[in-house]
C-alpha cells in the first residue's frame, strides 16, 4: 500500500516538472536597456511636430545686424545698439514758465530749431490790487532823467526813476484804485506825446512763456531739455 502511494506520487512529481520545462524552465528574461544619458550642451533630437515655430532671420550683409522676417509692416527697424529717440506727432505746447524774460529768450532758439511758429508770452496774476501808470525802462540812468525833466516842463509832477530790479531806468508815474482813473492818466499822458501804459498791480510776479506750433516727428528729448511744457489749443496760438 505505502509503496503505491509513493509511487503516484513520484509520478504527478514528474509530471509536474515536465509541465515546467515545457513552459519555459529556466529562461531568463533579458534586462531593460540602460538609458543613456545625453551629453551636456548637445541639444536633444526632437520631432518635428515638437519643435516649436521659430522666427526666420535674414543676415544683412556687411553691417552684422539681423532683421526679423516677421516685423510688422510699417515699424521702423531697431539697429542694436542706436538710442530710441522719442517723436512727437504735430501739436502746440506751452513751454515755461521760465524765471525772467532773458531765460525765456535764452530757450527760443531751441525751439525754432524744430517748430514752425514761436510765440514769447507774458501773463500777470488775476488778483489785482490797484493799477499803476508808468513808463517802460529808459537806455540809462541819464536818459531816464531826460525823460523825466521833459514830464516835468509838460506839467506833470507826480513821477519816480525805479532805480533798482528788473525794471530799472523805468518811470513811475502814479498808482490809482481803479482802472478807470489809471486809463484817464494814460491818456493825459499820451496827448502830450508821452508812452505811457497803465496795467494792474498784481498778488503775483509776471511769468514768461513760450508757445510753439511744432510738426510731426520734433523731437521730445532736446524739447525736454528747454522747460516744463503742457498741451496747447494750436487756434490760441497766432
Amino acid at each position: 500500500m505505502i509503496l503505491r502511494a509513493a509511487i503516484v506520487f513520484l509520478l504527478i512529481l514528474n509530471l509536474g516538472v515536465a509541465a515546467w520545462w515545457l513552459a519555459g524552465g529556466n529562461t531568463v528574461l533579458p534586462k531593460p536597456a540602460a538609458t543613456t544619458e545625453e551629453p551636456t550642451g548637445v541639444p536633444r533630437l526632437r520631432l518635428l511636430s515638437e519643435a516649436a515655430p521659430v522666427r526666420a532671420v535674414s543676415a544683412m550683409r556687411n553691417a552684422g545686424q539681423v532683421a526679423l522676417a516677421d516685423q510688422p509692416t510699417g515699424e521702423p527697424a531697431v539697429t542694436p545698439g542706436a538710442t530710441a529717440v522719442a517723436v512727437l506727432a504735430a501739436s502746440c505746447l506751452r513751454f515755461g514758465p521760465f524765471t525772467d524774460a532773458a531765460a525765456r529768450d535764452a530757450a527760443r532758439p531751441v525751439l525754432q530749431s524744430q517748430a514752425d511758429l514761436v510765440v514769447a508770452r507774458e501773463t500777470r496774476g488775476t488778483s489785482a490790487r490797484g493799477w499803476r501808470v508808468y513808463m517802460p525802462a529808459q537806455a540809462s540812468r541819464d536818459a531816464a532823467k531826460a525823460m523825466v525833466e521833459q514830464i516835468k516842463a509838460a506839467g506833470i509832477n507826480d513821477w519816480y526813476i525805479i532805480a533798482n530790479g528788473d525794471e530799472a531806468n523805468s518811470i513811475a508815474l502814479g498808482r490809482y484804485g481803479s482802472e478807470d482813473s489809471a486809463r484817464r492818466r494814460e491818456a493825459q499822458l499820451s496827448a502830450k506825446g508821452f508812452s505811457a501804459r497803465a496795467e494792474p498791480l498784481s498778488d503775483t510776479p509776471p511769468q514768461w512763456w513760450l508757445d510753439a506750433r511744432l510738426p510731426a516727428g520734433s523731437s521730445l528729448t532736446s524739447l525736454a531739455a528747454v522747460a516744463p511744457s503742457k498741451p496747447l489749443d494750436c487756434a490760441s496760438l497766432r
